[in-house]
């Protein structure tokens, strides 16, 4: 990886340009073109370095309902369990915690409505000991950005 790789990370980490074509501009301001731009791009991608390139939407603001699940699990059934909430479509990810709650996921849903349908199906359906709703009361959100020397 090469300085002007290092350039290009930098770059993405930040908010696209709102132009017709943002990988010019972005092109631009790492002083190369964007053909050269977009093959280095993919060679990051092929090699690993960067592992998922997309955007994020801000679900409330399109009138989704969500929320973060802690769930108490026996450990000997913790890959079980956490197999059986990624065949529910609203569970978005699930992963083991050293904590008494082991076992933690999120759920997003059309509406309010069908996220406590998910909630109650998974408290009737999935083997656990104990489950917390932690829904979001205040998001706290930075944007983080990796300094790469």
């Amino acid at each position: 990886m090469d300085a002007v790789d290092k350039d290009i990370l930098r770059e993405l980490q930040g908010d696209l340009p709102i132009v017709k074509r943002p990988f010019k501009e972005i092109a631009s301001r790492v002083g190369i073109s964007e053909k050269e731009l977009l093959r280095r791009v993919e060679k990051l991608i092929e090699e690993g370095v960067i592992r998922k390139f997309g955007l994020r939407i801000d679900s409330r603001k399109v009138g989704y309902a969500s929320t973060l699940v802690a769930m108490k699990v026996p450990g000997e059934k913790l890959d079980e369990v956490a197999a059986k909430l990624n065949e529910n479509p609203n569970v978005t990810h699930n992963y083991a915690r050293e904590h008494e709650f082991n076992l933690w996921f999120t759920i997003i849903a059309r509406n309010e409505e069908e996220l406590q349908k998910t909630l109650e199906d998974i408290r009737r359906n999935i083997e656990h000991e104990d489950m917390i709703n932690l829904p979001t009361r205040r998001k706290f959100k930075i944007k983080v950005k990796f300094h790469v020397r």
